[in-house]
């Protein structure tokens, strides 16, 4: 039997379909108001508004027809026939999308009340797929690049640099995030859409489906151990085991402002209501934290079944699941390898997602990378995984998509990460370094975490006192300091990675070149000052 559900925009309906007939439900869970009959069983819903119409694409052999039905009766008030036989591929706002797997072209469809209107993109290279976005925004997925298009003006709009997975994968919208995932994987990826900025989730199970809303910031994933709840803006997880869900159940998320539910319908529920849980907004359970190592097995909460799902545990009860997350964390270069040979090769592929709990992860975050720069780093790191670290301007300009990071003109040059010779580009051995897990070979830290340094030159004077009180001193003043010991021009991009001050006992000849931006140098100088010091404030 074939099932959907699907809800509008607004909220105030879900509609049902079980094999040719459609059940039309106020408020997502309530009685049958409406009721329709499809004509063949190759048939596609969606729910477009204002004003809610439901809309059917049927497919023939050789062209598609839409038709749009009214709430709450769901008489037909509209009909469009298009050329050739497509699929419904997205949904934003009043407008349908549909395409041709494999296709440069796309339908666009207006649903106008009792009226249909249609524009065909060309987007100029095969669609992958499309995703609905807000604003009457649709991403495609094309050949070695994403494009957001405006469905209003029928334009691309901007294209996103998202470290998105290889495919095969699944990618769609929730309120302000896109999600991704591959099939029989454990691990979701969101992304920020102001920022583009990715976070990894491991859920401890491999996730068979994904349920989600554009209106909703909330996804949940559907794995055969059970539903698990993610809040895109909190990233927190939490274990949906007072859901009435078993294997098959058709699902969907009705939004109503804040307040998000979950609806579902049995597989062997021949004609019933929907049942209805609060996922999101009043009612909706608490969020839990990271998960810890361990759950406790006896009087478990929602949020301690989910901490032994993602501990390997499969269930509270039995084991089954070998997958952790401090494993996934541990191997993190592995798919950075397989990128860097095909890189080095010459090998057009897709940047691999780094999560941002990992020493590249952190250094990004720290840096506050904007995304071509985090792109560049993890291409360029690649490359010294692989033992191939220098890459010709032009090869990593393709790679990337971008000319800025490559001709030195982007934050990898202004903070000293990347330098540039002989037409050919590559990452600082205390980049490397770090990202390598080794201690920095230049520089001693002193002090609490990693901080943001106190940017710019500044001296103190000695007054009598040794290294270790000055230390002592400057430490408890700016949180982290790095002592010099070793090369100048390496210590200071080397303290500037890992969130310290840099220190000099004695005055240095010169000024450190390349000076990173937001880098921070104070100097222990008495007596006469080198030219390039004399004019530095006084700490």
């Amino acid at each position: 039997m074939t099932r959907a559900i699907v809800t509008s925009p607004d909220g105030q309906w879900a509609a049902v379909r079980r094999d040719r007939v459609i059940a039309l439900h106020a408020g997502g869970a309530g009685a049958v108001v409406g009721r329709l009959e499809l004509t063949s069983d190759d048939a596609e819903l969606a729910m477009v508004g204002p004003p809610n119409v439901l809309a059917v694409v049927t497919r023939g052999a050789e062209r598609t027809t839409l038709t749009l039905h009214q709430p709450p009766f769901l008489e037909q008030v509209a009909t469009l026939e298009l050329e050739p036989a497509a699929r419904l591929v997205a949904v934003t706002g009043t407008r349908l999308v549909l395409a041709v797997p494999g296709a440069k072209q796309v339908a666009v469809v207006r649903a106008a009340g009792r009226a249909l209107t249609s524009q065909t993109l060309d987007l100029g290279a095969p669609l992958e797929l499309a995703v609905g976005l807000d604003k009457n925004q649709v991403l495609f997925s094309l050949p070695r690049k994403l494009e957001v298009w405006d469905a209003v003006s029928g334009r691309p709009l901007l294209r996103p640099q998202l470290q998105l997975p290889p495919p095969p994968r699944a990618i769609g919208a929730a309120a302000g995030h896109l999600w991704a995932t591959r099939p029989g994987s454990d691990e979701v990826y969101v992304y920020r859409l102001s920022d583009g900025r990715p976070f990894r989730h491991y859920v401890g199970a491999p996730v068979e489906d994904v349920v989600c809303n554009p209106a909703s910031p909330v996804i949940v994933l559907v794995t055969q151990r059970g539903l698990v709840r993610l809040q895109c803006y909190a990233h927190s997880l939490l274990l949906l085991d007072a859901a009435p869900w078993e294997a098959g159940t058709v699902l969907a998320q009705l939004a109503v402002g804040e307040d998000i539910s979950l609806i579902g319908v049995p597989i062997d529920d021949a004609d019933g209501e929907p049942w209805r849980l609060a996922i999101g907004g009043t009612g909706a359970p608490a969020a839990t934290t990271e998960p810890s190592d361990a759950a406790t097995t006896t009087g478990a909460t929602a949020a301690d079944k989910l901490r032994a799902l993602r501990a390997g545990g499969g269930s509270v009860e039995s084991g089954g699941i070998a997958t952790t997350s401090a494993t996934a964390r541990a191997g993190w270069r592995d798919t950075l390898v397989s990128y860097g040979n095909e890189l080095a090769r010459g090998i057009d592929a897709e940047l691999p997602v780094v999560a941002v709990d990992t020493e590249l992860g952190e250094l990004s975050h720290r840096l506050a990378l904007a995304t071509p720069a985090r792109r560049a780093l993890l291409a360029l790191y690649a490359l010294h995984l692989v033992g191939e670290p220098r890459l010709a301007i032009a090869k990593l300009a393709r790679a990337l998509g971008d000319w800025s990071e490559p001709l030195g003109q982007g934050e990898l040059a202004t903070l000293g990460l990347a330098e540039r010779a002989d037409g050919r580009v590559a990452l600082r051995a205390a980049v490397t370094n770090l990202l390598d897990g080794a201690p920095p070979l230049a520089i001693r830290l002193v002090g609490g975490p990693p901080t943001t340094p106190r940017a710019g030159l500044c001296r103190v004077t000695r007054d009598g006192r040794s290294d270790a009180a000055i230390e002592t001193s400057l430490a408890s003043q700016l949180g982290r300091i790095a002592v010099i010991e070793g090369e100048l021009a390496s210590a200071i991009v080397e303290a500037r990675i890992c969130g310290a001050t840099a220190l000099a006992l004695d005055p240095p000849a010169g000024k450190p070149m390349p000076w990173p931006a937001g880098g921070g140098l104070v100097v222990v100088a008495d007596g006469d000052l080198p030219r390039w010091l004399a004019s530095a404030a006084t700490l």
